[in-house]
C-alpha cells in the first residue's frame, strides 16, 4: 500500500501539516513517525468528515435517525418561526387575535341566554292559548315568540355572521 510522509498527504488532503499533526491526535493512524498508510488515511479522514457533517445538522424529527437538516436550514426555519410569532403578536396588539378562551365565553353566554329564551316559551305562552281554537292563531303567536327569543342572537350577530360587539371578547 503506498505509503507517504506528513507533508504529502498534507498535500493530498488540502491542509497543513499542523492539522494533520492534530488529527493524528483525534485518531489518524499512522505507521510510523511522520509515516502514513494512504489508504488508511484517507478512509479514516472521508469517516471522521462525514461525522462533523453530521455533527454540524439537526436531526428532522421525523425518527429517521438518518434524517438531518443543516445548519442553514435550521436557521432559516428559525428565522421563519420568530417572524412567525412577531406577527401574532402585532394582530393581537391590533385587535385582529382574540384568544379561545374569550371566543368560548361569548359563545357559551350566546347560546346559554338564547336556551333560556327558547325554553322560557311554553310557561309563558300556555295560559294565552288555552282557550284558543284556531290553529292559524296557535302558530303565529308561537312564531312571534320564537322570533322574540332569537331577536338576542340576531342583536349580537350580524346577517354577514360577524359578532356586532367585538369589546365582548376583551
Amino acid at each position: 500500500m503506498p505509503k507517504g510522509r506528513t507533508i504529502d498527504l498534507a498535500n493530498l488532503f488540502g491542509i497543513s501539516e499542523r492539522r494533520i499533526q492534530q488529527l493524528v491526535k483525534e485518531g489518524l493512524p499512522r505507521e510510523g513517525r511522520g509515516k502514513f498508510d494512504f489508504v488508511k488515511s484517507v478512509k479514516w479522514y472521508t469517516r471522521y468528515l462525514h461525522a462533523a457533517l453530521e455533527r454540524r445538522a439537526v436531526p428532522t424529527g421525523s425518527g429517521d435517525s438518518k434524517s438531518y437538516v443543516g445548519e442553514r436550514e435550521a436557521r432559516i426555519r428559525e428565522i421563519t418561526a420568530t417572524a412567525d410569532l412577531k406577527e401574532l403578536e402585532l394582530a393581537e396588539k391590533r385587535g385582529e387575535l382574540v384568544a379561545i378562551g374569550d371566543v368560548e365565553r361569548v359563545l357559551a353566554d350566546l347560546v346559554l341566554t338564547t336556551k333560556a329564551q327558547i325554553m322560557a316559551i311554553p310557561p309563558r305562552l300556555a295560559p294565552d292559548l288555552v282557550g284558543e281554537s284556531s290553529r292559524v292563531m296557535v302558530q303565529a303567536r308561537l312564531e312571534k315568540a320564537c322570533k322574540e327569543a332569537l331577536g338576542y342572537l340576531a342583536k349580537s350577530v350580524g346577517k354577514d355572521g360577524q359578532l356586532l360587539d367585538p369589546t365582548r371578547l376583551r
